[in-house]
């Protein structure tokens, strides 16, 4: 059995034999095959149609360049499991660096088995040893122009095969836009030199993606596909959709046919997939089921931060009522006016002061009595503030975030999410009627990793 598994090991590492597609891992003497191993349940549900589908940290992997669109940062893992004893770990983490500077990325692969049982010639025991590959990916991705972004990994590679080892270098280049609604994306990867291991030197797995998406039905429906072109393996196309009953749950399916192979290649079939997302928490599980060989089980978890380790102490501060600024006084007017003559007066008394008013009927002396206020000027209305938290792609991504702040402690009864033309949908999170109380609201989101900014609000 030992010696089954040493034969295993090898021909995944050395590339010595066939294996099956859905590991992701191609025919032919190439070294680093390892890194064709497709990451992310939510994209294995989809057989691999996601060139063009951006889906958080794992995009990294399918195309860097589909970070540019994350607004916060996500870390994300997954687990798979291949013939029992191969287990697959991927890990990685992406962040924002600002509104225009882009967004960074890492992560770190490990394809690995139990430690072996070494025998020589003889099947005398020459000790254990381990068979692992590993691989660490950093990455960059930003906007160029309106719904264009480009990105570019870097890879550092090392395989253990006992006491033999290869280390390399590679570089994956991506690109994706889109326009009226549909994403296109492509992507080159593992560009480098040859791996050596060992006395000999191998190709890296190089391959060229093309893909297409676009939603429907208020992103409730999304339709994929992609054209393959692997360098070690024939091409393949790849269908997939994702289906949105209600803002948690996701059903997937996915079909990949290898071209000019037969029927029964085991790259050939469908895929299932099912996900969960709750606030800032993706989880998602794929299958691919036996095509005569194996099934790939993988398991994917996704932790959109928010602020989450660092909960506000307090909540933000409440809209405060408008202070409504007195009514200024208005001055009567006044004119000095002679009393009525006193025959028996020997001097004239001082002027009386009356309020001017218009003689009453058959009399042209005036009245005393007081003129009515002319009506106030009218108030300017003050400004009001709105602390926005950006444009997203979908409004599921907008109401998504809303939750994510309620789950935080934030008052988000008076948000609103309205769609915008040519930018998405705009998510407001409150209407102040003090720009302080709307700074300070923003403060206490940016805090969180959020990215909010502050507008005079439209009337």
């Amino acid at each position: 059995m030992r010696r089954l598994q040493l034969v295993v090991a090898m021909t995944v590492l050395l590339s010595s034999g066939a294996r099956p597609g859905y590991a992701d891992l191609a025919v032919g003497g190439s070294a680093g095959d390892f890194l064709g191993f497709e990451v992310g349940a939510s994209s294995a549900g989809l057989a691999g149609a996601n060139t063009s589908v951006a889906s958080g940290t794992i995009s990294q992997y399918w195309n860097p360049s589909l970070l540019a669109v994350m607004t916060r940062p996500q870390a994300s893992m997954m687990h798979a499991t291949w013939l029992g004893d191969l287990q697959y770990e991927w890990i990685g983490y992406a962040r924002p660096l600002g509104t225009t500077a882009g967004v960074a990325s890492a992560s770190v692969s490990y394809f690995h088995m139990p430690t072996l049982n070494g025998v020589d010639q003889f099947d005398n025991p020459t000790g254990d040893f381990r068979v692992y590959d590993m691989a660490l990916t950093l990455g960059y991705a930003r906007h160029i122009a309106k719904g264009i972004q480009l990105g570019a990994n870097g890879k550092l590679i090392r395989q253990t095969l006992a006491s033999v080892t290869g280390t390399g270098a590679a570089v994956d280049l991506g690109a994706s836009a889109t326009f009226v609604g549909t994403t296109l994306g492509a992507v080159v990867q593992n560009l480098g030199p040859d791996i050596k291991f060992g006395s000999g030197s191998y190709p890296l797995p190089g391959l060229t993606r093309f893909g297409v998406s676009r939603p429907f039905y208020h992103d409730r429906v999304l339709l994929a596909a992609d054209y393959t072109f692997p360098r070690t393996y024939y091409n393949d196309v790849r269908l997939g959709a994702e289906v949105r009953p209600n803002s948690i749950l996701a059903l997937r399916v996915g079909y990949r046919r290898i071209g000019g192979s037969g029927p029964d290649d085991p790259g050939t079939g469908l895929s299932f997939g099912l996900g969960a997302h709750y606030g800032p928490i993706n989880l998602d599980y794929a299958m691919t089921p036996d095509n005569g060989f194996a099934d790939i089980h993988r398991l994917s978890f996704g932790y959109t931060f928010g602020g989450a380790e660092a909960k506000p102490e307090s909540k933000p501060e409440p809209k405060k009522p408008p202070v409504t600024p007195p009514a200024p006084k208005q001055p009567p007017v006044i004119v000095t006016a002679p009393a009525a003559p006193d025959a028996g007066a020997k001097s004239s008394p001082p002027p009386k002061t009356v309020v001017a008013t218009a003689p009453s009927a058959g009399t042209s002396e005036p009245k005393t009595s007081a003129a009515p206020a002319p009506p106030p000027a009218p108030k300017p209305m003050p400004n009001q503030y709105e602390v926005v938290l950006g444009n997203y792609q979908s409004e599921a991504s907008a109401q998504s975030e809303l939750k994510a702040l309620q789950i935080l402690g934030f008052s988000v009864k008076n948000a609103t999410v309205a769609f915008v033309p040519g930018a998405g949908y705009r998510l407001a999170l409150a209407r102040l009627n003090s720009r302080k109380s709307a700074d300070e609201l923003a403060a206490s989101l940016a805090a969180l990793s959020f990215t909010p900014h502050v507008e005079i609000a439209r009337r």
